[in-house]
């Protein structure tokens, strides 16, 4: 990992929510705010799956690799080659069940940055 990578990870990062809490998190705040995404993740059949994958793109995610504790952002450019798993904690290869990253985590910053996002999708 280079030092710039290692500035940039929180301080605080191991009390940051999981992926997977911050997708239902998320669903509830556009359920309630009436959002059009909460009725295109719906749309899915798996609304919180929905936000999590999307919060990936959209704004990334910290995660490790499998034995490694130095977590790295995990930028667009990183996910949109890789599979979120069906529970929402790995990241793998797609058709593959070996974890490329493990303990997806999104910080508050990020997921405040998605929401304001989310707000703007019409």
């Amino acid at each position: 990992m280079s030092l710039e990578q290692l500035q940039s990870v929180p301080k605080n990062l191991e009390s940051a929510p999981t992926l997977a809490s911050a997708g239902h998190v998320a669903y509830q705040k556009a359920l309630n705010e009436r959002l059009a995404l909460a009725f295109i993740a719906e749309q899915s059949g798996r609304a919180q799956y929905w936000f999590a994958n999307n919060m990936l793109q959209v704004v990334g995610a910290y995660g490790s690799p499998p034995e490694k504790s130095d977590p790295a952002l995990l930028t667009r450019d990183i996910t949109s080659a890789l599979k979120l798993s069906d529970d929402m904690v790995v990241l793998t290869e797609p058709g593959e069940d070996a974890p490329v990253y493990v303990d997806l985590r999104v910080t508050a910053d990020q997921f405040d940055r998605y929401m304001d996002w989310a707000r703007t999708v019409e």
